[in-house]
């Protein structure tokens, strides 16, 4: 999957809200050929307004293509916790 994306030059990074020590096993766990990141104290996730959106205390299942001038391109938001968009419609926004 990450191939694809490279291939359209774009980068994949995810952004959990465990500590880096629970992070590094999470991107073992998921065999993650991306960036996995720390955001234990969900800063990123407020910022991007995905936190607590689902009353868990968690940040919300969300996608953002962010483009080179550092603009929203296309963001897709969950509303429940296993709403994501599929990696196909994701590479076609990128083309």
């Amino acid at each position: 999957m990450y191939r694809e994306f490279r291939y359209l030059d774009s980068e994949v990074v995810g952004i959990s809200m465990d500590n880096v020590s629970e992070t590094a096993i999470l991107a073992k766990v998921v065999e993650a050929d991306f960036k996995l990141l720390s955001d234990p104290d969900g800063k990123v996730v407020k910022e991007y307004g995905i936190y607590n959106l689902l009353g868990d205390g968690l940040a919300t299942p969300a996608v953002f293509i962010i483009g080179l001038n550092r603009h929203l391109e296309w963001s897709h938001v969950g509303t429940n916790i296993g709403d994501r968009p599929a990696t196909g419609d994701i590479l076609a926004r990128l083309k």
